[in-house]
């Protein structure tokens, strides 16, 4: 059975990703309430846990997939719809 994937919307929401191995900046270029995709020089493995912050709240997340440009982050909880509405506010207006 296929998982259907969650909408994504663009955003240039940049922010800290904490790990056990330290804190990393990066950027989340897309978002939807099941995950995001954050860019940077992002040191993860497939597995590793993270945890961002979104409206003053801890957001933990998996490490599902990563390239050279970032990682793809699976959220443990959809995020709330407030939560999306402010991650997407950032995107990117150069690109509009």
């Amino acid at each position: 059975m296929i998982k259907e994937r969650a909408d994504r919307w663009p955003s240039a929401w940049g922010f800290e990703l904490a790990t056990d191995d330290g804190d990393f900046a990066a950027t989340i270029v897309n978002v939807s309430e099941s995950g995001a995709f954050a860019e940077g020089r992002l040191p993860l493995a497939i597995g590793a846990r993270v945890r961002l912050t979104a409206m003053q709240q801890p957001i933990l997340a998996k490490v599902v997939r990563v390239n050279t440009r970032g990682a793809a982050l699976e959220f443990d909880a959809p995020l709330s719809a407030a939560q999306l509405a402010n991650l997407r506010q950032y995107r990117d207006l150069r690109q509009m």
